[in-house]
């Protein structure tokens, strides 16, 4: 039996060991000081800083693997500075581990520390106490991932497993503990006005293709082909509810050797008909572009499949299709379920497609029909990765928002709990009929630096990772935080999060030990134990440029 497996068994079977059989619906419940909801590796960091502090901890992951995009796909390090990367983060990230052993350092803290982790199991309830804005318990559904990773729509067991804890944490990318606890949250993208942010809302469309978008061309009222949105964009710089592109980080093999790419079980050619047109129309679907200083574009070439990184790419010609994930942030588990197995399905069928068909070029076809997975990274899974990539997802709204402004460096918060600095970074949102052709809209920023004084560096500040005290007081989100959209394309890096995770984990043991809501930790005590830990909470000062 694989490792992971093996310890995902026994860690619920040594839970279940010590429970008791509840009245109601619930069949078993636990309790703990902490319960970190994720087991990302922001998930990690709370658990394991909370366990240092003397706290009881539980951590609820929902696939079977510790770490989510780190080691499940993300083992390059988006750093932005690493002068902005302190605490157990800095320790860890190490630019030529794999993802196999990221995992192994995830699962091999959790030993040390001696975390209880709750495998196969997503939030189903938050229940409150009568009285107050304190969370009580939470009730899980036992729900274990298919054989490729993809999330069930059903879980297997409904309400399985009631958790009480004292102080909660939500570290998934989706915020589900955040919603259903009733915090104020949004998702896409806000328009300009509302934070005052030049580059929010609506963007030019990052490319237009000379291919016919209707089934019978030339003729709107036939439909429009496959793997389009039907949608008319808003206004530049309006809000709309789109989300960023998510996708996979594959690992390929281009040599025709490891674990094969099979089709779907129900490929149907005509899927992929809007390829088909751009290669027999010589539509250069593989141009894109993108922006790395502020009004400067640089091409970017489309590919399907990416060596090393396995991303994705600023093109109509890439590993997703855009737009696809519209419904993942508020979606319930049978809308993401669908999402997660589109993108499974959508290379697999992709691939096929391109080792077939007649239109497509001789170079892409000689290299899909050699086109694996490599071997001894995600074999569990047959070498699909198992995280879905969800580069941004809920946004809390909180007593501090983190905007465009944090990130041009004109504000300076007085209660950092850690540094961010990639610079705005976003993907793709749609891909959608406009005037007879095929557009990609927005998703040109690229690391985009917008204060070169402190390289981009900027501050987060403690009320960003705690909502209001009057929705909730025991419940800590480092992940989804309080940001606009323009802010949480840079914030949403793993070293970031890892960061904001152990922050809140040291937060909430205060909490605990004190007997106080989050909110009302006293920063200076926080700020102490974390400058311990070695985090970074202020800007480094570097020499000006003459």
């Amino acid at each position: 039996m694989h490792l992971g497996r093996l310890h995902s068994l026994l860690c619920c079977v040594i839970l279940a060991a010590g429970l008791t059989r509840a009245g109601g619906s619930v069949t078993h419940e636990t309790n703990c000081d902490v319960c970190v909801y994720g087991g990302t590796a922001s998930g990690v960091m709370a658990a394991v800083a909370a366990a240092r502090e003397g706290c009881r901890v539980v951590i609820v992951e929902p696939s079977r693997w510790l770490g989510g995009m780190t080691g499940g796909g993300l083992c390059h390090i988006d750093w932005g500075q690493p002068e902005a990367v302190g605490g157990t983060a800095r320790t860890i990230l190490k630019d030529g581990l794999t993802d196999p052993e990221y995992r192994e350092i995830f699962n091999k803290l959790v030993r040390d520390h001696a975390i209880t982790v709750v495998y196969e199991h997503r939030l189903a309830e938050v229940r409150r106490f009568p009285h107050g804005t304190m969370i009580r318990s939470i009730t899980l559904d036992l729900a274990p991932p298919d054989r490729f990773g993809c999330p069930l729509p059903e879980p297997l067991k409904p309400s399985d497993l009631s958790v009480t804890a004292k102080v909660f944490i939500d570290c998934s990318y989706e915020g589900d503990l955040m919603a259903a606890a009733g915090i104020s949250h949004t998702h896409g993208r806000e328009g300009q006005d509302a934070y005052g942010e030049s580059l929010a809302g609506v963007r030019p469309n990052l490319a237009v293709y000379d291919i016919d978008p209707y089934l019978k061309p030339g003729d709107p009222k036939s439909g429009l082909i496959p793997l389009l949105q039907d949608l008319r964009m808003n206004p530049e710089g309006g809000a709309d509810g789109l989300t960023m592109g998510y996708g996979f980080r594959w690992k390929f093999s281009f040599d025709g050797t490891g674990l094969p790419i099979d089709p779907p079980e129900h490929y149907d050619p005509q899927t992929y008909e809007l390829y088909r047109r751009g290669f027999q129309n010589h539509a250069a679907m593989d141009a894109g572009r993108r922006m790395r200083k502020p009004g400067i574009y640089e091409p970017e070439k489309g590919h399907i499949y990416s060596k090393n990184a396995g991303n994705l790419a600023r093109a109509l010609v890439s590993p997703t299709v855009y737009g696809c994930n519209a419904e993942y942030p508020e979606g319930d588990w049978k809308t993401r379920a669908r999402i997660w197995k589109f993108h499974q399905d959508f290379i697999r069928g992709m691939t096929r497609f391109l080792q077939t068909d007649p239109s497509v070029p001789s170079d892409l076809r000689e290299q899909a029909l050699k086109i694996r997975f490599l071997p001894g990274i995600f074999d569990d899974t047959s070498g699909w990765p198992h995280q879905l990539y969800v580069r941004e997802s809920r946004r809390m709204k909180s007593s501090y928002i983190l905007t465009q402004h944090d990130l041009e460096g004109t504000t300076d918060p007085e209660d950092a709990v850690g540094l961010a600095s990639y610079g705005v970074d976003d993907w793709p949102y749609a891909t959608f009929p406009l005037n007879g052709k095929v557009a990609l809209n927005g998703g040109d920023f690229s690391q985009l630096c917008l204060d070169e004084a402190h390289h981009g560096i900027y501050k987060i500040p403690y009320r960003a990772i705690v909502p209001e005290l009057a929705e909730c007081g025991n419940l800590l989100v480092p992940v989804c935080c309080s940001a606009s959209h323009i802010a949480m394309t840079s914030i949403r890096m793993e070293p970031v999060w890892m960061n904001l995770g152990e922050s809140a984990g040291v937060a909430a043991a205060l909490a605990v030990h004190a007997g106080l809501p989050v909110q009302k930790v006293p920063y200076p005590v926080l700020k102490e134990r974390l400058l311990q830990l070695g985090q970074k909470l202020e800007r480094p000062v570097f020499a000006q440029a003459k």
